[in-house]
């Protein structure tokens, strides 16, 4: 899948992914005991701004609505906790 910077619209390479910060987010989610999500970190070469894009996945035995109204919680949370300059994006998968 071909990640694009919120901002400006850029595909995101490879080398764009934020790996310390994609691990650091990774471990809190981790010892959270977060499940059925995966964040990755980019920052744009071109504009310079950040994006977190957070994939969540269903869990196994959750219903859709289920599915519906964590996603929701989610992205409640996300919008509500990032930085200036950082754009979260949540991708359904």
């Amino acid at each position: 899948m071909m990640r694009k910077c919120s901002h400006c619209r850029k595909d995101f390479t490879p080398q764009e992914l934020s790996r310390e910060e994609s691990k650091g987010m990774e471990s809190e989610r981790k010892a959270l005991g977060l499940e059925g999500v995966l964040f990755r970190y980019f920052t744009c070469s071109a504009c310079g701004n950040a994006n977190i894009f957070v994939d969540v996945h269903p869990l196994q035995g959750e219903t859709p609505q289920e599915f519906a109204s964590r996603r929701a919680e989610l992205e409640s949370a996300v919008r509500q906790s990032h930085g200036e300059g950082v754009e979260a994006v949540l991708v359904d998968k």
